[in-house]
């Protein structure tokens, strides 16, 4: 596993990235400024997880990891520096953006389940908005899944 610049690949968004940059302000070490080089985008089903992992690709750790969620919400699991420690369970609802920096970075997390029934308040604007015929099948997408944007800098 490693970033493989020579690979294709876009530039991140500029909306995206000044977002990133200005959420990762509390983490920084002083005096530097994040740098928004690679993002992942995962998408979760009603019946997908993403298992207990840390995040060591990057080549310093101090910079954080900023992580956007979208959609239904989850259940968002911190960890320890090893399996054996008990997890931290907490919500993570619809535009809710967490920051993984110091000693985070060095824990398993992840995302054992999302929830798209019952109380979905955190997109209940979206339906207003989205309600013609049209934009249909993006309700139903947003009521069964979750998006995770995170944004990182690598070197």
């Amino acid at each position: 596993r490693n970033y493989d610049v020579s690979l294709p690949h876009s530039k991140i968004p500029d909306d995206l990235a000044t977002l990133a940059k200005k959420m990762a302000v509390p983490a920084m070490p002083s005096g530097e400024e994040f740098t928004a080089e690679a993002a992942i985008v995962n998408y979760y089903g009603p019946s997908d997880m993403l298992g207990g992992h840390v995040d060591d690709m990057e080549a310093d750790w101090t910079k954080p990891i900023v992580s956007i969620s979208l959609g239904c919400k989850c259940i968002f699991l911190l960890g320890g520096k090893t399996r054996d420690e008990a997890p931290t369970p907490m919500f993570l609802r619809s535009g809710d953006i967490v920051l993984m920096a110091g000693e985070a970075r060095e824990r398993f997390h992840g995302v054992p389940r999302i929830f798209t029934e019952g109380d979905q308040q955190d997109i209940s604007g979206l339906v207003s908005e989205l309600s013609d015929d049209d934009d249909r099948f993006i309700l139903d997408y947003i009521h069964n899944s979750r998006i995770n944007i995170n944004i990182r800098q690598v070197y």
